[in-house]
């Protein structure tokens, strides 16, 4: 928690440093997620199926023009709902596992908008940068032979609340209000609890935004 804190605090000063100067950009946004996790465990992969989440938030767009005309900085602050599902089989039992944490998400861009039309009204644009997120809460879900359980995702047995990544992201920004996009962030961070596994978090997603 202090490590995401001194990073936010850090964006946050960096990102205000040029507000005075720049036109800001300020809305809400929304994506469909399709999490997924990188798995493995002594050196073997393993296959996990993906998990319908969402991402909702406040979104803030920074223009850079001092970098070169059309460049901007998107950062914003969201709620993620990540996680993955596997199906195993544990001698004759089987085993239905489901990872749903939830995320507060601050990704941290620098972007490049093409105009497609003499009027600008609509532009392509694309982004790339960081993230960094911390775990608010999450239940699994664990069902072994028809018996559920729901542990807590962030237990000691489950996996960490801090991740970090890199994200990309593209799309349309059109009527110079509304933004259509997908994009892909991938976690950089281990967050399984045991040294012998590794778990990093994998999100496709697409949604759309609101800038007033």
């Amino acid at each position: 928690m202090k490590k995401f804190l001194s990073l936010l605090t850090f964006a946050l000063f960096a990102f205000s440093a040029v507000t005075s100067a720049q036109n800001l950009r300020f809305g809400v946004t929304g994506a469909m997620n399709v999490a997924n996790y990188s798995m493995s465990a002594d050196g073997i992969s393993f296959d996990a199926d993906s998990r319908i989440g969402f991402k909702a938030g406040f979104q803030m767009e920074i223009d850079a023009p001092f970098i070169y005309d059309g460049f901007y900085f998107d950062t914003g602050a969201l709620i993620s709902a990540k996680g993955a599902k596997m199906s195993t089989t544990v001698g004759d039992v089987n085993v239905e596992w489901t990872s749903r944490p939830y995320y507060l998400e601050v990704p941290m861009h620098i972007g490049y908008s093409y105009s497609l039309n003499s009027s600008g009204s609509v532009q392509f644009f694309g982004s790339f940068g960081r993230y960094i997120a911390v775990g608010l809460w999450g239940t699994d879900k664990v069902t072994m032979a028809e018996e559920s359980t729901k542990p807590d995702t962030f237990a000691s047995d489950g996996i960490k609340r801090f991740d970090f990544g890199l994200g990309l992201k593209g799309g349309l920004r059109l009527f110079d209000h509304y933004r259509i996009f997908v994009g892909y962030d991938w976690g950089l961070i281990n967050v399984a609890q045991d040294d012998d596994s590794k778990i990093n978090n994998r999100n496709f997603y697409v949604g759309a935004s609101y800038l007033f």
